[in-house]
Formats: structure tokens, C-alpha cells, sequence
């Protein structure tokens, strides 16, 4: 089982909200109005006068073939909407209750 944490521009909350009901990944924790910055490109998400844009959160668990489709949707997403800001991580979950 993988864990997957994806970070992104609120703008792009419909594609996220899409590429996941597509794929069938139904149980997830969303957190709106999430700052940040890029570790190396975009301009940071603060929700401020000078950086207004702000970021939404989500953090699925899920088999690790689910979490590889995800992985390549979040791709897709980021090739199109590049200079909106979408990355995604995974980790290894090793037990739940």
C-alpha cells in the first residue's frame, strides 16, 4: 500500500477532483488553503496581496498499481497546467488499523 500526497494549485482542484473519480480512488483526505512555494520553479502560494494564488491538499491510501496511475494523472495535469504548480508524492505504508 502507498501513501500519495499531492499539492496544488487551487485552480486546478476540477482536473485533481477528475483524474481521482476516474481512476476510482475513493477514500482521501482534502485540505483547502494550503501555502507553499516550489522547491525550484513557480512563484509561492501564500494567499497574500503580493501572492494571492493558494494551494489544496490531498492524501489517499491506495495499492501501489493505483497509486502509479495517480502518479502519471498528476503528470499529465502538470504538462498542461505547467506554471500552475501540481506535484505528488508517495511513501510506503507498512501498517493500518
Amino acid at each position: 500500500m502507498k501513501a500519495v500526497f499531492i499539492v496544488y494549485n487551487q485552480a486546478l482542484t476540477e482536473r485533481v477532483d477528475e483524474m481521482l473519480k476516474k481512476l476510482n480512488a475513493r477514500g482521501f483526505t482534502q485540505w483547502q488553503d494550503v501555502k507553499g512555494r516550489g522547491t525550484h520553479t513557480g512563484e509561492p502560494h501564500m494567499g497574500t496581496h503580493t501572492w494571492p494564488a493558494m494551494n489544496s491538499a490531498i492524501l489517499t491510501m491506495v495499492d501501489e498499481n493505483l497509486a502509479q496511475k495517480i502518479l502519471e494523472g498528476v503528470k499529465k495535469i502538470n504538462e498542461k497546467a505547467e506554471m500552475q504548480g501540481i506535484r505528488a508524492f508517495t511513501w510506503n505504508i507498512e501498517q493500518t488499523v
